[in-house]
């Protein structure tokens, strides 16, 4: 296991330092602080590492000491002088039980700030123009037949249904969504049997002027207040 400190830095000239613990060498750690997490392309970050140690204490003796030095320089973008980061496993406070009940807590029902409708509207405006993350990748068979299986059985209230239909609806409106097109899709022999089966059964209601019978569709589109005998 190797176990140094790091300095990240871009051409502007601000950077981070930071501790890491690997045991290769070549992993492409550069940082877990919100300036570089923030970065969206990591290829602008350039890694220095500046001295290794023989032990995880060791090293994080070192990153206090590093950070102090560092943390009121003008170009320094490390967020505080806490030598506790994001990937430092059971020494993240974020770890500990009363900050685990907290968030679990605060994601609940209407305390999850992604249920307020400011908070939505700008997470969907933030995610505009942006490709899928998922896009030209293949889902492996298991993960689908899971995520199948974990939705059987769902039942959506009357009021989550109206909800989604008025969501979707917009969404066509706004030409957010498009309409799923059929062009090229063949139906198997068994389904187009189970089709024409459905159709010969399917009841028939009285046209109340002409007295003929029709197909419940066929009814509303050109007989009853539109039958030509009316």
């Amino acid at each position: 296991m190797y176990h140094y400190t790091y300095k990240v830095y871009t051409k502007s000239g601000k950077y981070y330092v930071g501790r890491h613990s690997t045991e290769d060498l070549d992993d492409g750690y550069v940082g877990s602080g919100k300036w570089v997490r923030g970065i969206e392309d990591k290829n602008i970050l350039e890694k220095e590492i500046l001295h290794f140690y023989n032990s995880f204490e060791e090293l994080k003796s070192a990153e206090e000491c590093l950070i102090t030095e560092h943390i009121n320089k003008p170009n320094n973008m490390n967020f505080n002088d806490s030598a506790v980061g994001f990937a430092s496993g059971n020494l993240n406070p974020a770890n500990s039980p009363t900050e685990r009940k907290r968030r679990s807590d605060r994601s609940k029902g209407d305390n999850n700030p992604a249920k307020r409708p400011e908070v939505r509207k700008k997470m969907s405006e933030s995610q505009k123009g942006r490709p899928s993350p998922r896009k030209g990748k293949s889902m492996p068979p298991e993960f689908g037949e899971k995520i199948s299986k974990s939705r059987q059985g769902i039942k959506y209230s009357e009021e989550g249904r109206k909800k989604l239909s008025e969501s979707r609806k917009l969404q066509f409106i706004n030409g957010e969504r498009t309409p799923p097109s059929a062009k090229g899709h063949k139906h198997s022999e068994e389904n187009i049997e189970l089709f024409r089966k459905n159709a010969l059964e399917r009841e028939r209601v009285e046209c109340p002027h002409c007295k003929n019978m029709f197909k419940p569709h066929t009814l509303k589109r050109w007989h009853g207040d539109k039958c030509k005998t009316k």
